[in-house]
């Protein structure tokens, strides 16, 4: 699977902001949370396999 950064609006990054504020809460940390879309897979397998992690 192929990942690139969403793109969110001004009220989606506040609310993953008011998310990260809770949930480091609860865990005692600061949690950053990282938002990501799906996109298609290449045709070619090969070539994914060059690509880093």
């Amino acid at each position: 699977m192929k990942y690139t950064p969403a793109t969110l609006t001004e009220e989606h990054v506040h609310q993953i902001q008011e998310v990260e504020q809770h949930l480091s809460d609860a865990a005692g940390k600061e949690l950053i949370l990282i938002a990501y879309s799906l996109q298609p897979e290449e045709t070619n397998p090969s070539d994914s396999r060059s690509d880093p992690l």
